[in-house]
């Protein structure tokens, strides 16, 4: 993977609010441009945070994008998770690798004879590599299914705990109901919580919860009564012989057919014998001793006895019917208790009715043979045992809910506790169900017990990629590949490293025999540092094809020949990489590296088909009021087209010449860009005053007509006062003067070189137009 832009980088140093709205995105080969002070460093500290997979200790409040080519987002959040390869070299590497009082951290170089334990290594860390993915990526996810595990065990204690806890606020041990609690219940109800058998209904759930409320009922009396069947046998048998009995008399005919006459009569006549009349009390006529002979006979003693009969079985069979017991009010009972008592009430109840309505029906008939005792048809039924039945299950049923009752009053916090043990299981269970949990321990178990499996090849590997790890580190071979390189650079071979087991590490010798002791010219650091940043590329033989290599101006102390060496070196040895970040301030190595990144994409063109330039160029740059912040963009053509600064700063100024308006910030800098400009030009036109600006300036006048010393006064005064960032102005309008100024003098500059060296002015706006 390649960086492919950097979106956004705030608070960054001077890069308070870079955006890439002006620089078109990465390739291969990247070169910026900047002047001292400009941000080179402190964007090199953006890779570097990469590179280490951290922030900036430097700037912890900065916040940063970095798109990479496969479409990730690397910023200030994620950083320590980005797997870009990259090496940095900057004033941060050098400081943190080497000791330039003699010692350099340890170079490891892969031994490059020993092809065959090399291309084992490989495969070795290729394999561990993607077991090492596979173990981390496992053991996240078991974490995360260990974390769902112990949220749902959170979760549904806290879930537990509300619906219980409600039923009875006095019992701490659901008042203070837990996680460990709720998982130490589904460990001691194991084969319960992993049943299928259906789980309590809402009927159930209402019983158990009305029952372990902490309510506590007095004891329930309560006489059982039932009614024997053989009972009612035995009286059926004896209404059956009264209801087919009769009597010998002279029947009178219309008696007999007419009961309530009979009845009537039979009244009438006891009535005349008691008050001694023969005078009918309804007519008014005498009764013939006849008539009354008559009814006598048709109502004789026999008859009379069997009447009596008759009406003392009507008195016991009345004394037969049902009556209800006594039964305990519903509001003495449990809660859970109550609707089953209700029930069994009112089943006793209809019994009682449906007994009852038999025994009228036996006494309906009884009053009809009383009514007419000669009659000898009537029948009746048998008290059903159904009937019977009903009545005494209903009244067992009551008293076994009356026991129940008792029972749970006499043991309250036993039959309590079961009710919430019976709760908790239905609850726990049902919460167990729905997440699926015995399946997702079951699922830690495993893929627990397959991960560890796995991390156990994993450390048996890594001793044997350590054993070959050693027998391929060469560290002689290491300090001989850098000295070379280091000679080579410096075009002399004085220096030398030299491994110290002492020291662990590489102690740098001069002459081979004497520490440097910190007696090393800048020049010699600067190679030294660089040709160990460049050898450490190699190191465990790292593969430059998937590197990104970042280089910050590796030639601040150059002189003119080491230049070409570190182009040559940077060249040769960074060529391959993935990818390529040079920053510098030196033009001249600019130009080298330019050409080099320029050359490729004209390889490129040349292709069949032509490819995209992969090369490309960029300048940072800062604005000089205070404070200063910076941003890189797109370079200037002229910078990139052109073979020295004097094209770029001439090709900017007269750009800001002809420009309509310009900002504060361009102000400013013009004023460093005219100095620049008119330094170069009048030392190289008049080179033996190059140190003096005002005397430079002075030969400039000479045998012009246009640019007098008024003009001059004004160029000078324009460029000493405003192009030296350090001077503290106290006068408050000074930016208002530069605003005014700065393109009236631009053109008096212009006007000013065209008069020196026409043919000069007029070749460079061909060059820069």
């Amino acid at each position: 993977m390649s960086i492919k832009n950097i979106q956004k980088l705030k608070h960054f140093g001077i890069y308070q609010d870079h955006t890439n709205t002006n620089a078109k995105d990465f390739g291969k080969y990247n070169l910026f441009y900047g002047w001292n002070g400009s941000g080179k460093s402190t964007l090199s500290g953006l890779f570097r945070c990469i590179e280490n997979k951290a922030t900036s200790s430097k700037f912890p409040s900065s916040e940063f994008e970095v798109r990479v080519d496969n479409g990730t987002l690397i910023t200030q959040a994620n950083v320590g998770t980005s797997d870009l390869n990259v090496y940095t070299f900057n004033q941060d590497f050098i400081d943190e690798n080497i000791s330039w009082n003699s010692v350099v951290k340890s170079i490891l170089l892969v031994d490059k004879a020993k092809i065959e334990e090399r291309e084992k290594l490989e495969e070795l860390k290729k394999t561990q590599k993607a077991d090492s993915e596979a173990y981390s990526k496992e053991a996240t996810e078991i974490k995360k299914l260990e974390g769902a595990i112990s949220k749902f065990g959170t979760d549904s204690a806290r879930r537990l705990k509300m619906s219980l806890q409600s039923i009875d606020t006095s019992d701490s041990h659901y008042l203070n109901y837990n996680k460990t609690k709720f998982e130490a219940f589904i460990a001691s109800n194991l084969q319960a919580t992993k049943t299928d058998e259906p789980l309590l209904n809402e009927d159930k759930i209402i019983e158990l919860t009305n029952a372990a409320k902490p309510d506590q009922k007095n004891p329930i009396s309560f006489t059982r009564k039932a009614i024997n069947q053989e009972t009612f046998g035995k009286a059926k048998g004896r209404l059956d012989d009264l209801l087919n009995t009769s009597v010998v008399s002279k029947t009178i005919q219309r008696l007999v057919e007419h009961g309530d006459i009979k009845s009537w009569v039979e009244t009438g006549l006891d009535l005349h014998k008691r008050h001694k009349s023969n005078q009918c009390e309804f007519c008014g006529n005498t009764i013939t001793e006849e008539r009354i002979k008559q009814l006598e006979a048709h109502f004789n003693d026999d008859y009379k006895a069997f009447q009596s009969r008759l009406v003392n079985a009507d008195g016991w069979l009345t004394a037969q019917y049902i009556q209800v017991p006594t039964l305990p009010a519903t509001a003495d009972f449990y809660e859970e208790l109550k609707k089953e008592y209700s029930e069994l009430c009112a089943a006793l109840e209809k019994a009682t009715k449906d007994l009852n309505e038999e025994i009228s029906a036996w006494h309906k008939i009884l009053k009809e043979k009383t009514g007419n005792p000669l009659e000898t048809g009537l029948t009746v039924d048998v008290i059903s045992e159904s009937s019977i039945k009903a009545f005494n299950n209903a009244m067992a049923a009551i008293g076994t809910t009356v026991d129940k009752h008792n029972h749970k009053s006499n043991n309250f916090k036993e039959e309590t506790d079961k009710s919430k043990k019976q709760l908790e299981l239905h609850y726990t269970t049902s919460e167990v169900k729905s997440f699926g949990y015995h399946s997702k321990k079951k699922e830690v178990v495993h893929r627990t017990a397959a991960n560890n499996t796995l991390k156990a090849t994993i450390t048996s590997r890594n001793s044997e990629i350590r054993s070959l790890e050693d027998s391929l580190s060469n560290e002689g071979l290491g300090a001989d590949q850098f000295n070379e390189s280091l000679h080579k650079f410096l075009g002399r071979s004085e220096l030398t490293l030299r491994f110290s087991p002492f020291k662990k590490g590489y102690e740098i010798l001069r002459n081979e025999s004497i520490p440097v002791e910190g007696n090393l010219s800048e020049g010699e650091k600067t190679a030294i540092a660089f040709v160990y940043f460049i050898t450490k590329l190699k190191e465990n033989d790292n593969k430059m094809e998937n590197t990104i290599v970042v280089v910050d101006d590796p030639v601040s102390s150059f002189d003119s020949n080491h230049l070409f060496h570190a182009y040559s070196f940077l060249r040769s040895n960074c060529n391959k990489a993935k990818q390529l970040f040079v920053f510098t301030h030196n033009f001249t190595y600019f130009k080298l590296i330019r050409d080099w990144f320029e050359g490729v994409n004209r390889n490129r063109k040349r292709k069949n088909p032509p490819k995209d330039p992969n090369a490309f160029f960029y300048t940072i740059e800062a604005s000089t009021v205070t404070p200063r912040q910076s941003t890189f963009k797109d370079a200037n053509s002229s910078l990139v087209n052109y073979n020295s600064e004097y094209h770029y700063i001439f090709s900017k100024l007269h750009a800001y010449k002809d420009s309509s308006a310009l900002s504060r910030d361009e102000v400013f800098l013009t004023a460093n860009l005219s100095r620049k400009l008119l330094e170069s030009f009048f030392s190289f036109k008049f080179p033996k005053h190059r140190s003096d600006i005002a005397q430079l300036m002075n030969c400039g006048l000479n045998g012009c007509e246009i640019t007098d010393e008024s003009t001059k006064e004004k160029i000078y005064r324009f460029i000493n006062k405003y192009s030296h960032s350090a001077v503290i102005e106290i006068n408050e309008d000074s930016s208002e003067n530069l605003l005014g100024e700065s393109q009236n003098v631009i053109g008096d500059i212009f006007t000013w070189l065209q008069e020196v060296d026409e043919i000069h002015y007029n070749e460079m706006l061909e060059v820069v137009a």
